[in-house]
């Protein structure tokens, strides 16, 4: 299956120009336009590769199970390297051809840049220990200390608290059906309908965005905290939620 031509060929079929797809896949034209070209190196890792020719495939109405398959077997998930086969081929032949004094010549020089590596990070470490205010030797030599209590001493085991705790949505769809679309960290994760009784999740390490088409039948969750409905049933609303510093 050629995936560039049936992408490029579904959306003629629909008379949709590059424009057009963007402004309703908020892809990027460019990164469109590279999936039809299977220019698969301009786009931004195997990750957001998969993600957009994802929601591509799905917006055209394309089998996504064979395009996603396609795409798996496709050159751009391989990774040959023949240059370093073709280096081992060449290089092992020469070290054979009889270059036995270069071999122990650059043997011994390994050796002796060893030695002195050796020799230099001990004497270092020596003048380290002599010497405590090098930084790190300073902080072993106070954790060995007895506890100074002089004022404005700051524990050296304070760890920072302004880790990041991400972005965890949970729809719920209660009665009827609902649209939704919905983008992770700026790459489209969903675009489509969701019957009722039915739970879709997404985990993103910076912002969720999303767009409900039927707010009024669908329950969300933000990290595990029920917000309940966002708006009344038909209502169609734009969201979007950051992640926030923890503690």
């Amino acid at each position: 299956m050629e995936i560039g031509n049936s992408l490029k060929e579904a959306r003629e079929a629909r008379k949709l120009s590059l424009e057009e797809v963007e402004e309703e896949t908020k892809i990027r034209r460019k990164y469109l336009q590279a999936l039809e070209n299977e220019q698969y190196e301009v786009l931004p890792g195997q990750v957001y590769a998969k993600a957009f020719l994802k929601n591509y495939a799905r917006f055209l109405n394309l089998n996504v199970e064979e395009v996603m398959a396609a795409f798996n077997h496709s050159p751009a998930e391989e990774a040959p390297q023949p240059q370093d086969s073709n280096n081992i081929s060449r290089t092992e032949p020469e070290l054979k051809r009889g270059q036995k004094p270069r071999y122990w010549l650059y043997l011994a020089t390994v050796v002796m840049v060893m030695g002195l590596t050796v020799s230099v990070y001990y004497t270092v470490r020596s003048i380290g220990f002599n010497h405590p205010a090098r930084g790190e030797f300073k902080t072993e030599e106070q954790n060995q200390a007895p506890p100074n209590p002089s004022v404005g001493q700051q524990p050296p085991t304070e760890e920072p608290i302004n880790k990041q705790e991400g972005v965890r949505l949970t729809f719920s769809v209660t009665k009827n059906t609902c649209w939704m679309r919905v983008i992770v960290d700026g790459a489209p994760a969903f675009q489509g309908e969701v019957p009722a009784g039915q739970t879709q999740e997404f985990t993103g390490t910076e912002k969720i965005s999303f767009r409900l088409g039927n707010a009024g039948v669908v329950q969300v969750q933000l990290n595990g905290q029920d917000l309940g409905f966002l708006g009344e049933e038909g209502a169609v609303i734009d969201r979007e939620f950051t992640s926030s510093p923890t503690g």
